[in-house]
């Protein structure tokens, strides 16, 4: 038999790929960044009446305690705290008024109708979970994302 051994010199990289490559791998980057939304706002369509957090609670008695991606990202899962059972009445026994997630401009996730016509009992204290199919995968995990009641937009709120 017969051994051979062979020592191939290794290609040196040359200067010019090395920074052609980064460069590249930058604009990948960048790319990525911009397809998943982090580059942009989210704007708001004028049909829209966006309050903060701290708005939702003074004026309607609600928390939004978590938004997650969760079933390995085949739901979100909403939480939402009763602080004060008058005020949130005021907003939800309004069936439109039903909460929804508002990812971007034309995708809203809404939850299944039974979820919606289940009652809803408003003591303070007590936690609404929800559970939102994540169709096509709308939502990822860190994506900032806004709670809808009705035609009133909560802040962006970063998903679990």
């Amino acid at each position: 038999m017969l051994n051979v051994k062979t020592n191939a010199p290794s290609m040196p990289i040359r200067r010019n790929q090395l920074i052609a490559g980064i460069i590249i791998l930058v604009i990948l980057a960048l790319a990525g960044l911009y397809a998943s939304g982090m580059g942009r706002s989210q704007p708001v369509s004028p049909e829209f009446v966006s309050i903060s957090q701290s708005a939702l609670e003074e004026q309607y008695g609600l928390r939004v305690l978590l938004v997650a991606v969760t079933g390995a990202g085949g739901f979100v899962d909403l939480r939402i705290t009763i602080m004060d059972g008058e005020k949130a009445k005021t907003l939800l026994s309004d069936p439109g008024n039903f909460p929804a997630v508002w990812v971007r401009d034309g995708v809203i996730l809404n939850a299944p109708d039974d979820t919606k016509s289940q009652k809803i009992r408003f003591d303070d204290g007590g936690t609404m979970f929800i559970l939102y199919p994540n169709a096509g995968n709308a939502v990822q995990h860190g994506e900032a994302v806004r709670i809808l009641f009705g035609n009133t937009l909560v802040e962006p709120i970063n998903t679990k």
